[in-house]
């Protein structure tokens, strides 16, 4: 054997071993949950880049097997194996060198299959409906959230409109869910690369940094991903064709595509406020204060962006 492949089999079995360690502690402690989801496939994914998707793909394997070992299948497979392939993507990402974009959305896509495939694997084959399990937690906490809204010392027609758009929102979460768990894909996978990206320098494996948030512009597509959802949603009830199946896809292709002009209307006040040299701190404070009045107005200036270039405008008054 060759000295670099004795070298690379000795780096997988111990980034296996700490990838399986971790695993097992976020596992057991549930508030340590992050080191199991985001920093213990960061390893896979630093193995990959440094000796290719062979290794990492080992390295995955040998930490299935150490956790299945500790904490029986289910766990490995609910934890290692749902990230490890993921990771895998992330680290030839990286490896190849693949555009911004691309990079993010292959691995969340690469997630999100994953994750329908443990649930077909769990309800089929180890009798756990995770399905009617997700149910009852949602309905444990709308109930919760009715609960402490019922204790508000406010007049009771405010508290009934309260709890009827609750009730609202929890019934439109649910036929959105497909797009909701892609676009938390997203963000899991997008912490994952700034993981990637950390240890990677730190451990002089990759020298490539993930642009900065003020500097991402969403294509315009986003904008009219958006509008196909609306029309699909309003344009079958104006017709008089009532199709719950049909208006579930309108709704997640409307998420879809406000998430995308969200995103987009967020990063355009942050460069706006970069360019006035508004401090990070505030910046943070005042889109979260908008984010929680009015998320519909970033949405709207997030379009607004895409067809007349907000940044530029606000760019040129500030010179």
């Amino acid at each position: 054997m060759k000295q670099t492949n004795t070298r690379a089999m000795v780096e997988t079995g111990f980034v296996s071993t700490i990838v399986a360690m971790l695993t097992i502690i976020g596992a057991v402690m549930p508030f340590s949950a992050f080191l199991a989801t985001m920093v213990a496939p960061a390893g896979i994914s630093i193995i990959g880049i440094r000796w290719g998707s062979r290794y990492s793909c080992t390295s995955s394997i040998v930490a299935f097997m150490l956790v299945a070992l500790f904490l029986g299948p289910l766990i490995a497979m609910s934890t290692v194996l749902v990230y490890s392939l993921p990771s895998i993507f992330l680290g030839e990402a990286f490896r190849a060198n693949w555009s911004f974009r691309k990079l993010i959305l292959v691995p969340a896509a690469v997630l999100l299959s994953m994750g329908l495939l443990q649930l077909v694997f769990a309800n089929s084959f180890a009798s756990v409906d995770f399905i009617t399990l997700g149910q009852n937690v949602n309905n444990e906490l709308k109930d919760a959230m009715i609960e402490s809204i019922r204790q508000q010392s406010i007049p009771q027609e405010q508290i009934d409109t309260m709890i009827q758009q609750l009730n609202y929102s929890f019934a439109q979460a649910e036929r959105m869910m497909l797009s909701l768990w892609f676009c938390a894909c997203s963000v899991i996978t997008y912490i994952m690369a700034k993981l990637v990206s950390y240890i990677g320098r730190r451990t002089n494996t990759v020298h490539r940094e993930l642009p900065p948030m003020d500097t991402w512009r969403m294509p315009i597509w986003g904008a009219g991903v958006l509008a196909i959802g609306i029309i699909i949603i309003y344009g079958l009830s104006y017709i008089g064709y009532d199709n719950s199946l049909l208006k579930d896809i309108g709704m997640n292709i409307a998420f879809a595509g406000s998430f995308i002009c969200l995103i987009n209307g967020i990063t355009c006040l942050m460069a706006v406020m970069k360019t006035y040299g508004v401090n990070g701190f505030f910046q943070f404070l005042i889109l979260f204060f908008l984010y929680t009045m009015s998320p519909y107005g970033l949405v709207f200036y997030g379009i607004f962006d895409m067809f007349l270039d907000m940044r530029a405008r606000f760019q040129k008054r500030s010179l």
